[in-house]
């Protein structure tokens, strides 16, 4: 939990931290111990500074144009990693009195049934919840979050199942 911004966090010292030096430090070169061990991120910072008023679009996808995304630091993942984000690429990510709401969904989940479900699934029912259940109020009322997660896992994981 940091601030942040596309591609990096804010550290204590307020330096930004490239997140390929993160994926790097824990990659099998650096860290060979960690090689076939399956890596969680939950990244709860901003990743820019749009902010999303949230809209319903039914779409059935067709002559859809794609822009380029965020991603290029993802290819510096190491093998069997999952980063989940509290926000998309390019928007803020919000914090009520009581934290973020992303965090307090992913505890929820973690808290309940939920947790012996396959990751996967268990950060498809994170987003879901912070997508619509949740929103800003005060100064950014009805602005949503949308979070959103990479992965190169090659197979079902339950890290939280007992």
């Amino acid at each position: 939990s940091s601030h942040g911004d596309e591609g990096v966090v804010f550290g204590c010292d307020s330096e930004p931290l490239k997140l390929t030096w993160i994926f790097q430090v824990l990659s099998s070169g650096e860290c060979p111990v960690l090689s076939k061990i399956p890596k969680i991120f939950f990244i709860q910072a901003c990743r820019g500074a749009q902010l999303d008023p949230g809209v319903l679009v039914e779409c059935d996808s067709a002559g859809t144009q794609c822009e380029p995304d965020g991603f290029t630091e993802f290819l510096s993942m190491p093998p069997q990693t999952v980063v989940m984000f509290a926000c998309s690429p390019g928007y803020v990510a919000f914090l009520r009195p009581s934290g973020s709401m992303f965090l307090q969904a992913v505890l929820q989940a973690l808290r309940g049934e939920q947790r012996h479900l396959s990751l996967h699934r268990l950060l498809t029912r994170v987003t879901g919840e912070v997508a619509f259940n949740c929103q800003a109020r005060g100064t950014y009322e009805g602005c949503k979050e949308m979070p959103c997660f990479v992965t190169n896992l090659l197979q079902d994981v339950f890290p939280f199942s007992a």
